[in-house]
C-alpha cells in the first residue's frame, strides 16, 4: 500500500510542475504571436479546401449535364 501512495504523490507532484510551467510559458504575448504566425497558412488553406469542393460540385454536376451550386 505504501507504493501506492508514492506513486500518487509523485504524479500529482509532477502535474504541480507542469501547470506551474505552463502558467509561466504562456502569456497572451507568445499565444497571439503563435496564432499570427499561422494564420497565413489557415487563411491559404481555408480557400484552398473552399476551391477543391466548388471544383468538385462543378465537375460533379457536369458529368450530368447540370451545375448546382
Amino acid at each position: 500500500m505504501d507504493g501506492a501512495t508514492t506513486t500518487t504523490t509523485t504524479v500529482t507532484n509532477s502535474m504541480t510542475e507542469i501547470v506551474t510551467a505552463l502558467n509561466a510559458g504562456i502569456t497572451s504575448d507568445t499565444l497571439f504571436g503563435t496564432v499570427a504566425d499561422l494564420m497565413p497558412w489557415v487563411i491559404t488553406l481555408t480557400i484552398a479546401s473552399l476551391g477543391l469542393h466548388f471544383l468538385r460540385k462543378l465537375v460533379k454536376g457536369a458529368a450530368k449535364g447540370k451545375v448546382r451550386f
